[in-house]
């Protein structure tokens, strides 16, 4: 395996992309960190692997993953910078994430201070607020899709995604969760194949805080069905009764997330990002004054003599001079000064009363005309409504055409009889007439998700793999093929799947069928035999896995010196042939019995000649 994906260590792809270390190795690509030549910096290039790279299928699913991440521009979320087809190779450039993991992260620290899971949530809170607003779902929000570089910033990754690159060190045991491992983290709505929108994603940001806070996950179970049934039908414990140092504020805000039933969610995540901002500037603000306490009666004490006298005010003693003289009244106004003064001000009242006023009229009668008014007093447009049915989501977000005519609201579905992203219905019907109107048309599109958690078959293994595909396309799977050696499957037969048969996976998932192509071809090289005695020359050709036995040698008249030596062999020497080749060798045979004897003795047999 490791030699498979290490041959293109230091290949530069296309003049630009100088590929320097393996960063993931997964079932269908790999993932390398190289440096980008033209523009000066480190990049990941996720190429195809060799053995799905000519399958035509694999390769439109490879590209059509990263088309939704395309459309995604924010600093939270990975940056995919180009897809490419360069012949026969298949790659993909993003962004290079010097860091791990959140999951890789707990697994050191455990659990989070509360301080800095309030930080990691808000970044990752403003992600998908931002992907939301676009109409993409992650679908997947998971401690493992979600890095940690080095400069602190949270990135969102793999939008779309099955499967986000690990360390090859990391990646058998990860994979090894990985059929069970979305489960965790996954919404009822989804487990129950159920109507998908963006709150499924705020339902798995809150399981992931969850988890954050005390280091544990509110569901578990022994297989998949028993940790998709507890999403929805139990309570997780409470956080703070398992850390009582987590603010009960905090705590409301992720059991909101985690609510059930998606209307008692937030019902976006730009209303959760409000609120957790909204508690980081609470809980890190520094505490306030301590209210005035009421004063306690003063007592007064007279001293001898009546000029001064001890006040006693909550235990502390102050002296007070008594017959102090009475403060001077100059500069008190006169009763006509006060009069004109309080006209004066009667008067500023009034005028900034009327300016208000205006201002407030001016400020309805501008929002009146803009949402009301405006559409009456102008020819209405009216157009039909295109029809959207059977395209995919990412060609109707890309269409400018219809964004900037229509509020388009897009709702998912589970249903395993489309393709993944596929429009399935839309309200207003297609040819339905509406009038144009500033905030837009609105809009429905109901979008084929693809989840429904499936069980592949266990008996796949060693069956003919057209029998296989269909058996997974009628699943609901996006079957890829790819072929390999076997010298104990025969060909055209399954040798194994990924994932495995057995695994629970999610409906619409992409299963690679790996098929036998027959046993396994090995390359020799053909070694030079020409002047060599016929004995040398077979074992040389021995050696090297050729067949050379005494009818493929044919004899010819010769001089002396070359009596019983190689005149000729059918390859050149050098050429790469499949081991178990047959070669054919002239022989020469000495000086002829007679002058006019000039033709070949021996078996007659003529080589077959070999281009060069």
């Amino acid at each position: 395996m490791e030699n498979k994906v290490n041959w293109r260590l230091g290949k530069i792809l296309d003049d630009r992309y100088k590929i320097e270390s393996v960063v993931g190795i997964g079932g269908m690509a790999v993932v390398y960190k190289a440096f980008d030549q033209q523009l000066q910096r480190d990049v990941a290039v996720k190429v195809l692997r060799d053995n799905v790279a000519m399958d035509a299928e694999s390769r439109k699913q490879f590209r059509k993953e990263y088309e939704a991440v395309g459309m995604l521009n924010h600093p939270n979320i990975r940056a995919v910078y180009d897809v490419v087809s360069s012949g026969d190779t298949e790659y993909i450039v993003m962004e290079y994430v010097d860091g791990i993991n959140l999951k890789q992260y707990l697994k050191s620290k455990g659990t989070l201070p509360w301080e800095e899971v309030l930080d990691l949530s808000i970044q990752i809170a403003r992600a998908l607020s931002h992907a939301h607003s676009r109409g993409i779902i992650h679908m997947d929000i998971k401690p493992q899709n979600i890095m940690l570089p080095k400069d602190g910033t949270v990135k969102i990754a793999d939008f779309g995604i099955a499967q986000m690159e690990e360390s090859p060190e990391e990646e058998q045991a990860d994979q090894a969760d990985e059929a069970v491992g979305s489960i965790h983290y996954i919404s009822p709505e989804q487990a129950r194949g159920e109507t998908v929108d963006a709150r499924s994603d705020i339902y798995s940001l809150g399981v992931v805080i969850y988890e954050m806070l005390t280091g544990k996950l509110p569901f578990d179970g022994e297989t998949v069905e028993q940790v998709a049934v507890q999403h929805y039908s139990v309570i997780p414990d409470s956080p703070c009764s398992l850390d009582p140092s987590i603010p009960p504020e905090l705590e409301g805000v992720t059991l909101r997330a985690m609510e059930p039933d998606p209307d008692d969610r937030y019902a976006t995540a730009a209303d959760m990002l409000s609120d957790l901002e909204d508690l980081k500037g609470r809980l890190e603000a520094p505490p306030e004054e301590t209210a005035m306490q009421e004063q306690e009666p003063e007592q007064v004490v007279p001293e001898e003599g009546g000029r001064m006298a001890v006040r006693i005010v909550k235990d502390e003693v102050h002296v007070v001079r008594k017959n102090v003289p009475r403060i001077s009244r100059a500069g008190e106004l006169s009763k006509e000064g006060y009069a004109r003064r309080r006209m004066r001000a009667n008067s500023v009242s009034m005028l900034s009363g009327f300016t208000l006023v205006a201002a407030f009229a001016l400020a309805l009668f501008i929002f009146v005309w803009q949402y009301w008014l405006k559409d009456i007093f102008r020819d209405a447009v009216r157009v039909e409504v295109p029809a959207l049915v059977g395209y995919n989501i990412n060609d109707v977000a890309d269409n400018e055409a219809i964004t900037g005519l229509y509020n388009v609201k897009i709702v998912y579905k589970a249903d395993s009889t489309h393709d993944m992203g596929t429009i399935m219905e839309q309200d207003p019907a297609a040819g339905a007439s509406r009038m144009v109107v500033t905030d837009g048309i609105e809009l429905t599109l109901t979008v084929s998700s693809g989840l429904q958690l499936e069980r592949l078959p266990v008996d796949l293994v060693n069956s003919p793999f057209t029998e296989a595909q269909v058996r997974l396309e009628s699943m609901g799977m996006n079957v890829v093929i790819a072929r390999q050696q076997s010298d104990s499957i025969t060909e055209n037969y399954v040798i194994s799947t990924e994932p495995a048969p057995g695994d629970t996976v999610v409906s619409g998932s992409t299963v690679t069928i790996y098929v036998s192509a027959g046993p396994s071809v090995t390359y020799t090289t053909v070694p030079d035999t020409v002047g060599l005695t016929k004995a040398a020359a077979l074992l040389a050709l021995q050696r090297e896995g050729l067949i050379c036995t005494e009818s493929e040698i044919q004899y010819t008249s010769s001089a002396m010196e070359d009596d019983g030596r190689v005149l000729f062999q059918n390859y050149v020497a050098g050429t790469q042939v499949v081991s178990g080749t047959r070669v054919y060798l002239t022989v020469g045979s000495g000086p002829a019995s007679s002058g006019a004897d000039t033709q070949s003795q021996g078996t007659g047999i003529v080589p077959p000649t070999v281009d060069g």
